[in-house]
């Protein structure tokens, strides 16, 4: 079973990844700075990488998921732009498209 840990940004500065051509480069920077906050961690059966961190962006976006959301992660906001989810010790920045690896 996958572990994912969500590290969530300062809402105030999500919009940074918007308009920033090496959005890796800034979420280091932000994650030296203790900008993000530790918000849940889960297990995720049958999955590994990019998947679980896919999986965790629909359990906090799909809102026919909310009861199972909220028995897992809480009423925390959910996974975002220039948000990570840590799986199994590798961190997945959240962008503008996808997931990258950091």
């Amino acid at each position: 079973m996958a572990v994912a840990t969500i590290k969530l940004v300062n809402a105030e500065l999500m919009g940074n990844f918007y308009f920033t051509s090496d959005p890796i480069a800034l979420a280091r920077q932000m994650l030296r700075e203790g900008l993000y906050k530790v918000q849940g961690t889960m297990g995720v059966p049958g999955m590994e990488g990019m998947d679980v961190a896919e999986e965790v962006f629909d359990l906090t976006n799909n809102p026919s998921r909310q009861e199972e959301r909220e028995d897992l992660y809480g009423r925390f906001r959910s996974v975002s732009v220039g948000d990570i989810v840590n799986v199994d010790g590798a961190d997945w920045l959240c962008c503008k498209q996808g997931w990258w690896k950091m």
